[in-house]
């Protein structure tokens, strides 16, 4: 009887890491075709682009290729600190860790909608048994971010709207769009305490509420701390655009060029459903319309956005990849000690 026990409990080991490794697979396909299909996309303009590429990898702009490079683990380091900061409340994570759980997030998030990926990335790879309670926190760090892009958008928003030609419809729903959304995440943070203290009767939302409490627990220091992160992020990831921008001397004062990035930025931040589609295409898309007004050529604005995106997002994917694989997730239970 034990020798079967035994037998079967090996049987059922292995059937679980055959399944683990099939869902690595599924998920390392779906990025990849998500990366085919943003560089097929590309290839629509790829003549004038490649020309435009050629111009600018030249030796007079290695400092600033340079430069751009460096930022890029600063941005995603900047992330992690954010994360470890908000899970920490959960979960003993190290830097080490908060750093593989982010770019596994990154990896996922262009297999999954939204924020669902980035959100099992994370989560997933939490060395502990409470690691689903850190769900709440995932939603926090993505929300931080998320208020911080329309905030600064809003800035933008505000400095370049007269240039923009949009009917005025258009642009009185986007100021109020914009309006609604920093009003709730002020009442959000304010009212999060309640969340510690709510007691549902119903099953599914005891459920939710063992995973979304956390966010009740955070103090203003947490908040503070966590969303001087994100911004320094965004600081980075809006320099890093700006730079890729100045490779091509436009006449466009460094101000404006700042303004109109974080117009980019909040139109990805506001249309999350089109990363399924591609996150290249919708930023390319937002360029070209956020610069129309200035003339400039479609070509170098399309190389701008590539050029960000091959270094911020495509480096850390590949990587990603390489820490899915390298992941025994056949070792971890995905339950919550609340169950």
């Amino acid at each position: 009887m034990v020798q079967d026990k035994e037998l079967s409990t090996a049987k059922e080991k292995r059937n679980l890491q055959n399944l683990l490794w099939l869902g690595k697979l599924i998920i390392t396909l779906l990025i990849l075709s998500y990366i085919y299909k943003t560089f097929q996309n590309e290839q629509k303009g790829i003549a004038d682009v490649s020309a435009v590429f050629r111009d600018i990898l030249v030796p007079d702009h290695l400092p600033i290729l340079l430069f751009m490079l460096v930022l890029v683990p600063v941005n995603w380091a900047l992330e992690s600190l954010k994360w470890q900061q908000l899970a920490k409340k959960v979960v003993d994570i190290s830097f080490r860790d908060a750093f593989r759980g982010t770019l596994t997030g990154l990896a996922l998030g262009v297999a999954a909608p939204a924020q669902l990926g980035d959100t099992i990335g994370r989560v997933a790879a939490l060395k502990s048994d409470r690691r689903l309670e850190a769900i709440g926190a995932a939603i926090v760090s993505n929300g931080i971010q998320f208020y911080i892009s329309v905030a600064m958008g809003a800035v933008g928003w505000l400095h370049l709207e007269g240039r923009l030609g949009l009917p005025p419809r258009s642009k009185q729903i986007i100021h109020m769009l914009l309006a609604v959304v920093i009003i709730a995440g002020i009442f959000v943070v304010w009212f999060r305490k309640p969340l510690t203290d709510w007691h549902p009767r119903k099953a599914i939302f005891q459920k939710a509420h063992a995973y979304l409490r956390i966010i009740g627990n955070y103090s203003a220091w947490d908040i503070v701390v966590s969303t001087m992160y994100g911004a320094l992020r965004y600081a980075v990831f809006l320099g890093q655009f700006v730079l890729a921008l100045s490779l091509f001397n436009f006449p466009v004062p460094a101000f404006e060029l700042a303004s109109a990035v974080s117009l980019i930025f909040l139109a990805k931040t506001l249309i999350p459903a089109i990363n399924v589609l591609g996150d290249l295409g919708l930023r390319e898309f937002t360029a070209l319309l956020v610069f129309e007004p200035y003339n400039l050529p479609a070509e170098e604005i399309i190389a701008a956005t590539f050029l960000v995106w091959m270094l911020n997002v495509l480096g850390p994917i590949l990587i990603g990849i390489f820490l899915i694989w390298k992941y025994k997730w056949s070792k971890m239970k995905f339950s919550s000690s609340n169950n």
